[in-house]
């Protein structure tokens, strides 16, 4: 988002919020538009817009939104097809039920996000496993491990885009140090 667009952005505030973006107590325009600006410069326009009007006709308090607000609507319109973890655990239970005989196939049938969290050797002992312990346990456990990755999923996708560049750079300078601990070791 540019800077005329975040100006079209904050005129959007200004309408709906008129009392707070006026009079002697009111932000400085001059540098709120400065930092909405810098914190959506790697977002696209019509979808900060999009989340903007999302809270707006949402907004039962009467105060405008602060960034995390919109960082957050964001996400949450961008996120809606997300599997949740119910959705994410009926998959693999199913994938599991038929991974006696074919359990990669049956991976290779999952979504990507819910490939990250099982493997086909997994699918395979849980195929094999006593059904109560497996419908009770493993849900339990897969369930609780798929909200973690969602929350920290959320979590990074409302850092800015900078922040993020940082950590996987801070992650990629770890790993190569790490591999050379090993080779040295």
């Amino acid at each position: 988002m540019n800077l005329e667009q975040t100006g079209i952005i904050m005129d959007i505030l200004r309408t709906a919020y008129p009392r707070f973006y006026s009079g002697p107590k009111a932000p400085d325009m001059r540098q709120t538009l400065q930092l909405w600006n810098e914190v959506f410069k790697d977002d696209d326009a019509a979808l900060v817009a999009a989340a903007v009007k999302s809270y707006i006709v949402t907004d039962i308090e009467g105060y405008p939104p602060h960034i995390g607000a919109i960082k957050a609507a964001m996400y949450q319109l961008t996120s809606a097809g997300d599997l949740d973890e119910q959705e994410a655990w009926e998959l693999v239970r199913r994938a599991a039920s038929r991974s006696g005989w074919g359990a990669q196939e049956e991976y290779d049938k999952l979504p990507e996000a819910v490939r990250k969290m099982t493997s086909p050797g997994q699918l395979y002992e849980w195929s094999q496993m006593d059904s109560d312990a497996f419908n009770s346990v493993v849900a339990s456990n897969f369930r609780r491990s798929w909200r973690v990755r969602q929350e920290s999923r959320r979590r990074d996708a409302l850092l800015p885009a900078e922040v993020r560049r940082a950590i996987t750079g801070a992650a990629r300078r770890m790993a190569l140090e790490d591999g050379k601990r090993e080779v040295l070791g």
